[in-house]
């Protein structure tokens, strides 16, 4: 397949960028910013696509296996990023960590210090097998458990009580049913495809 204007960095360059530890087959396209890569692990075969931006300034931002972050999308990973294997993560999707206060008793905005500045605060955590559709935004504090999938548009907040293999859309985020496990009975298969890809033919 050709495509063009996007480039992804060779396996050697990614050995010699010094993350804290970066899988094998890893695809990371050479315009997405990647800050605090000290504090980053990415697992085997996870790709994270153009424009998207990724902040690790002071907790770990680590990322599992056969992730796939597509472009326009931004993590701020300040108070702790975890994303499970298998996880898929739509155009222009936004992680918060961090926010800020909205009342006016506090200041806003990373130019003033940071003591005069309110607003919740907290790591985020993403089970194995959650799909998070475009446009959507969770905010700090929150766990969203395994085989969740979030539909576009979706605002997830602290409170959002998010049960495992549920489907939820909304803003904010409300639950619309269970989803399959199916997709768990094609894990070991992929086993298979990495041994053979003339499989994929």
């Amino acid at each position: 397949m050709i495509t063009l204007g996007e480039r992804y960095y060779t396996q050697k360059e990614l050995k010699e960028i010094p993350f804290k530890y970066v899988g094998k087959d890893v695809q990371i396209a050479r315009d997405a910013r990647l800050c605090g890569v000290e504090n980053m692990s990415i697992g085997d075969r996870t790709r994270i696509d153009s424009f998207t931006v990724i902040v690790a300034s002071r907790e770990e931002v680590n990322i599992g296996h056969h992730v796939h972050i597509t472009s326009l999308c931004y993590f701020s990973g300040r108070e702790g990023l975890e994303i499970g294997d298998f996880c898929s993560i739509a155009p222009g999707v936004r992680l918060f960590t961090a926010s800020d206060d909205y009342t006016g008793n506090w200041l806003t905005n990373p130019t003033v210090p940071k003591a005069l500045i309110g607003g919740p605060e907290g790591k985020i955590a993403l089970g194995d097998h959650v799909i998070i559709g475009t446009n959507s935004a969770v905010l700090p504090n929150v766990t969203v458990s395994e085989g969740i999938a979030i539909g576009a548009n979706s605002l997830i907040l602290a409170n959002t009580k998010l049960i495992t293999w549920s489907m939820y859309a909304g803003s904010p985020a409300k639950w619309l049913g269970e989803r399959s496990k199916k997709l768990l009975s094609l894990v070991p298969k992929v086993k298979e495809y990495e041994l053979d890809p003339e499989l994929e033919d």
